[in-house]
């Protein structure tokens, strides 16, 4: 097979056997690259590829530098007309280049993909992010707003019209910016269903929730600092959609779900207030009335209590006491739902046996790197 004109471009931080996976993949392809660029953000050990008849540069930082530079530099990298770029722990279908270079030729569009789902397993975690969270543009086939940057196909000459990610600071919504940029210049971002992807990375529920968090928690603490009722704004940005998450995970019988969003949503109002706390726009009473609330419902089922607490201290969140019982708790609304179910018996079960058979199968299983699961939410000082 004659090889086109197309660079593929990964990247790696002490991952390197995904590279490796997605190299050994590319035999497989019905359209195959004619040459390989790969970038390592400073691994602690340096990258060396398999041999491979297809012509491969690597790269390399001494010192781990972020992902939005290292893809920046990586697809820079690139010498061919078209770039695909994906992430390492990415997978694509074997026609999802051949595909999707029929799209990525038209003039008015600016970048192609497929529809992106996780399927790293069958795991508590992998089947929450299957629902819940890593999956784009599932079953569509036309113009969209967003394409993740999971795998993506453009021109060269788009890629450097739009000078790449230049501009974009933070360590996570690189692929956002990118999209925004092409958008800008009135080109498609392009999905065709027959091009599917898959992400397979396996990640603890720690790294998982902080992951997530990492994503959306600046715009809605900036928000929060707007808004003059904190509870009432919380609950309509965070706490709903955890109930309908919750509803979703009964009917789906998925029953550990609920423990995993009872840690997530716990968490995340936690932090948004330490933020608050730090910009003096709320006391931490208001911390002491959450916990409160979460341990009047939690306490009596010591095992599940003992690892949400442990998992909340892993989030950066430990107990805080001194709320007065006899004054109206302004998060009783926020527990409403889980008051709900407490009848069913859903907690005893899970503290007599989804506790134990989560913790027995994170025991079984061999979970890969991910730099969110060292990241740290620390409070910040609005800048005036």
């Amino acid at each position: 097979m004659q090889p086109l004109d197309v660079s593929l471009i990964t990247y790696t931080y002490n991952d390197g056997h995904f590279v490796d996976g997605l190299l050994d993949e590319v035999s497989s392809w019905t359209h195959r690259p004619s040459e390989i660029v790969i970038f390592d953000d400073g691994s602690s050990t340096a990258y060396s590829p398999p041999p491979t008849t297809i012509p491969t540069r690597v790269f390399r930082h001494d010192t781990n530098r972020g992902i939005t530079v290292t893809k920046h530099e990586a697809i820079s990298a690139g010498s061919s007309r078209f770039l695909l770029a994906m992430d390492c722990d990415t997978r694509i279908s074997p026609n999802w280049l051949e595909t999707n270079l029929a799209h990525v030729q038209q003039p008015d569009i600016g970048m192609v993909s497929g529809p992106v789902i996780y399927l790293s397993g069958n795991d508590l975690v992998s089947r929450f992010q299957r629902y819940f969270g890593d999956n784009h543009n599932l079953e569509k086939t036309g113009p969209v707003d967003f394409i993740p940057g999971n795998a993506f196909l453009m021109r060269r000459e788009i890629w450097e019209q739009c000078e790449g990610m230049a501009g974009h600071h933070r360590n996570v919504c690189e692929d956002h910016f990118l999209c925004q940029k092409i958008r800008q210049r009135g080109l498609k971002l392009w999905i065709d269903a027959k091009a599917r992807a898959r992400q397979i990375r396996r990640i603890n529920r720690i790294a998982m929730l902080k992951r997530y968090w990492k994503w959306c928690h600046a715009p809605i603490k900036k928000e929060a600092e707007q808004q003059q009722d904190i509870p009432q704004y919380l609950q309509h940005a965070l706490i709903t959609p955890h109930a309908d998450r919750l509803k979703f995970s009964i009917e789906r019988e998925e029953l550990l779900f609920i423990y995993i969003e009872m840690l997530y949503v716990s968490f995340i109002v936690l932090d948004v207030l330490d933020h608050l706390i730090l910009n003096n726009r709320q006391a931490s009473v208001h911390k002491a009335a959450w916990w409160f609330e979460l341990s009047s419902i939690v306490r009596q089922y010591p095992l599940m209590y003992a690892v949400l607490r442990s998992d909340l201290a892993q989030l950066g969140q430990t107990p805080v006491p001194g709320w007065d019982s006899s004054q109206q708790n302004p998060w009783s609304q926020a527990f409403e739902a889980l008051r709900t179910i407490e009848p069913s018996g859903v907690y005893d079960w899970l503290n007599r046996s989804g506790i134990p058979s989560m913790l027995a199968e994170e025991e079984s299983l061999n979970y890969d790197f991910s730099f969110y699961e060292d990241e740290l939410f620390r409070p910040s000082a609005r800048r005036n």
